[in-house]
């Protein structure tokens, strides 16, 4: 192979291992923003984090990051994997863990919530009839005024 063959193949796999690292960083904000949109659980692969999942969302096979001669591209990888594990909920037991508590939480809220409006509505109920009764009252009290009270007071025919 001649020099300028030898070049032009350099500056391939350069161009090339270039876009699979820009690819790489993508896929790692794609994750990081999909934990973020999803309260700290990464969405996919049922919550498991790994470095198949990251080569996967970079679109390259897995075997490309342990090259050697890709080891800057499998150190980033694994640098920002470990740092994952140690500040968000990723795996599938963790995640399993994670979703069974929130829905006890959600439970509890729940059960708060319906316990209220029954009171509520208890309330509400209560007040309705004191709102009858003062009704009724009145009502009696207007009947008691136009029976015991004669008026002195005569209208003035209208002319027509």
């Amino acid at each position: 192979m001649s020099e300028q063959h030898k070049l032009a193949a350099a500056k391939r796999g350069a161009a090339r291992k270039e876009k699979v690292r820009q690819q790489l960083e993508d896929a790692i904000r794609a994750i990081a923003a999909e934990i973020a949109g999803n309260a700290g659980i990464y969405p996919q692969n049922g919550g498991a984090v790994s470095m198949a999942e990251i080569a996967r969302r970079t679109g390259i096979n897995e075997a490309t990051l342990y090259k050697k001669d890709n080891t800057a591209l499998k150190e980033r990888a694994a640098l920002w994997l470990e740092t994952l594990k140690k500040k968000e909920t990723v795996g599938r037991m963790r995640v399993s863990k994670s979703f069974q508590q929130r829905a006890e939480g959600w439970k509890e809220k729940y059960d708060a919530l319906q316990s209220r409006h029954i009171i509520t509505e208890l309330q509400l109920q209560q007040l309705q009839s004191e709102h009858e009764k003062l009704q009724r009252d009145h009502a009696i009290l207007l009947d008691q005024m136009r029976a015991g009270a004669v008026s002195k007071v005569t209208p003035i025919p209208k002319k027509v």
